[in-house]
This record gives structure tokens, C-alpha cells and sequence, in this order.
């Protein structure tokens, strides 16, 4: 007997960051509530701001978190605590969680420490925190049955930071995205952020194109930066028959992402979680992006500063 499942299918043709996510869950959600959906969360001194903004022609919602933080540095253990003295669902705080953990792996191989040594600095700063964590609560309040993403737009070019040009994708962006696939469109321009890397890691199913289904609900996230593509990410809900998809994805050889990429909630998973002192002096990782807002390479994502 044929069962239906419902897929969710994010075209990130111009790229994806944070914002961008939560902008598009939100839109797919039919609410621009986000707030409520965040008071759970143990953090303070921020607000968020929703609003429905029209890019190029396409409608859909803007995403902005306003904070007073000055951007302090936190450690991985610094940020899973927020996360577990936060009232949120168990399968949000998983997710969030693991992209965590992804992002100071990433980070960690590229500067050769340990990832409990990774001190974090615009990733762990408020606003990156609830795009992580808000992006989290949202998918698991939407509930898919299936992820599908598009191959990832990644950008051209190259960043200028303090310590000189990095190549686009950034060294951490790229070490997020082995096994996704990914190309380059448009201008030279940072068009997948850090934190649309390890969202994409984190909720993927699979990679490919847009299976065939019955469309249920569409919705865009947007973001602020101009470029010659539509700077939106497109979200897309379907009906899709269990044949049929199958047939699709072999057809089109979606790529399935790894099985230790995702946290399937009916198992029997524990996080344990052990924070050991160092007596060493922590290496703090000053990523590039907010560094320099409105730097010339731009970025794909809406963010207030040039990416997370």
C-alpha cells in the first residue's frame, strides 16, 4: 500500500544563512510569530524583528535579531548549557545541539585544536544562537517527514577580514559542507553562511532536486544584501507518495546525506555531555564574517553583519 509523506524541499538557489532559515520556516509556518516560539530560550538582552519584505518581486519574511551583546566569546560547553537550561522541545535541543558540535569540529580541524578547546566568536554570540536554536524549534514544530535540499549555492570570491583575503567558501563553511554538493552562481560573494552550512547538515535528508508530490504550502525567507540572483531562500511543503519518491531520487541520484548526520528522536540517543577545565589558555577563533560588515565580498544572508 502506497503511504503519502510530507517533504519539505529548500531551493537555495542564491544561497542560505540563519536568518534566511528562520525567515523561510516561519513563512512556510503561515505565522510571523516568532517570539512566543523563543521564550524558552536562556538567553537575554535581545529582541527579534519580523517583517514581510518584498525582494525583487518575491514576498516573504525578514528576520532580524537585535541584541546588546558584544559579541562575547563562548566555549562549546558555554553554549550546549544555554541550550540545556532551556525550556524547548527535546528534538529541537538535539538538533541545535549537534549543529553545535558540527561547527567546533569544523572550526577545531581547521585551526588544529581540540573542538572543546574552540572558543567561539561570532557563531557564539546571541543572534547566531537563536538563528541555531529558533531554526531548531521551528522545524521541529513544522515536522516534515523528509528534508530535501537543493545543492547549495556557495558563492565566488573572497572575504577581507583583519588577517588578510580568505577564499569563498570560508575555510570553516567548506569543512561543514564535505558530502553536500555544492556550486557557484551569480557575482563574486559569500552566499552560503557558517551557519546555513551546518543548518543544511543538521536538517538535510538528502540533497537533489524537487521531488514530485502536491504542493501544500510554499514560503521565502529573505535577505537584506542585493545581488543579480533574488537574495531568498524558497521553501517548499509537499504530498509525496512513498513509490514515487523513490523512483525519483534514483532517478535523479539524490545525494543521501550521511546517517551520523541526523538525530532520529524515537532511538535511544544520550547526550552526555562532559566539560573538562584546561589548564591551557583557550585559542579563541575570531571568525571573519563580523569583522567586517558591509565588506566588499557581501554575503548571501540578511543577517546585521556579514555572516554567521
Amino acid at each position: 500500500m502506497n503511504t503519502t509523506n510530507t517533504v519539505l524541499y529548500l531551493n537555495c538557489f542564491s544561497g542560505i544563512s540563519g536568518d534566511m532559515m528562520l525567515g523561510v520556516l516561519l513563512d512556510v509556518l503561515g505565522t510571523d510569530d516568532l517570539e512566543t516560539r523563543l521564550k524558552g530560550l536562556a538567553l537575554e538582552n535581545y529582541s527579534v524583528n519580523v517583517t514581510r519584505t518584498r525582494k525583487e518581486g518575491i514576498t516573504g519574511l525578514d528576520v532580524k535579531v537585535i541584541c546588546d551583546e558584544n559579541h562575547p566569546h563562548r566555549g562549546l560547553g558555554d553554549i550546549l548549557d544555554i541550550i540545556d537550561n532551556s525550556e524547548i522541545a527535546p528534538g529541537a535541543a538535539a538538533r541545535a545541539k549537534k549543529a553545535f558540535r558540527l561547527m567546533a569540529e569544523a572550526e577545531g580541524s581547521v585551526h588544529g585544536m581540540s573542538p572543546d578547546d574552540v572558543h567561539f566568536h561570532e557563531v557564539g554570540a546571541v543572534d547566531s544562537i537563536v538563528d541555531i536554536v529558533g531554526s531548531s524549534i521551528l522545524m521541529e514544530e513544522l515536522g516534515p517527514d523528509k528534508v530535501v535540499f537543493s545543492a547549495l549555492n556557495v558563492g565566488s570570491g573572497t572575504v577581507h577580514c583583519a588577517h588578510g583575503e580568505f577564499p569563498v567558501p570560508a575555510p570553516a563553511t567548506i569543512r561543514l559542507l564535505e558530502g553536500v554538493p555544492v556550486f557557484s552562481n551569480g557575482q563574486p560573494m559569500e552566499r552560503v553562511t557558517p551557519t546555513g552550512a551546518v543548518l543544511a547538515r543538521v536538517f538535510a535528508d538528502s540533497f537533489g532536486v524537487i521531488p514530485p508530490g502536491v504542493v501544500k504550502k510554499t514560503g521565502y525567507g529573505i535577505g537584506d544584501h542585493a545581488s543579480d540572483l533574488v537574495n531568498v531562500v524558497q521553501g517548499v511543503l509537499l504530498d509525496v507518495e512513498d513509490s514515487l519518491q523513490e523512483a525519483h531520487a534514483q532517478a535523479e541520484g539524490h545525494v543521501h546525506a550521511h546517517p551520523h548526520d541526523h538525530d532520529h528522536h524515537h532511538d535511544h540517543h544520550h547526550d552526555n555531555d562532559h566539560h573538562h577545565d584546561h589548564d591551557h589558555d583557550h585559542v579563541h577563533v575570531h571568525d571573519h564574517e563580523h569583522e567586517h560588515e558591509h565588506a566588499a565580498a557581501g554575503s548571501a544572508r540578511g543577517d546585521r553583519t556579514a555572516c554567521k
